[in-house]
């Protein structure tokens, strides 16, 4: 039977509780049926782990940087 997604309104909690009692049903139907995780997969997992300790330095520059190259644009002509 199709949804009239026309009719169905749902509010950000009703979403949010469907979305965390699918996870819930997920959790408790994977825990029944454990697989061994393969090695490479468990050694990517643990690299991901420690690259999340790693300070890097971020995408944005900082406002400082923001601002000073805009001041340089502006005194400077092309």
């Amino acid at each position: 039977m199709p949804i009239d997604h026309k009719i169905l309104h749902l509010d950000h909690n009703h979403c949010r509780a469907i979305c965390d009692e699918i996870g819930e049903r997920l959790r408790e139907a994977m825990a029944l049926k454990s697989v061994e995780m393969p090695p490479q997969l468990q050694r990517l997992i643990d690299r991901l782990d420690e690259l999340d300790n790693v300070w890097s330095p971020g995408i944005v520059p900082s406002i400082e940087d923001a601002q000073e190259s805009t001041i340089l644009a502006v005194l400077e002509p092309a």
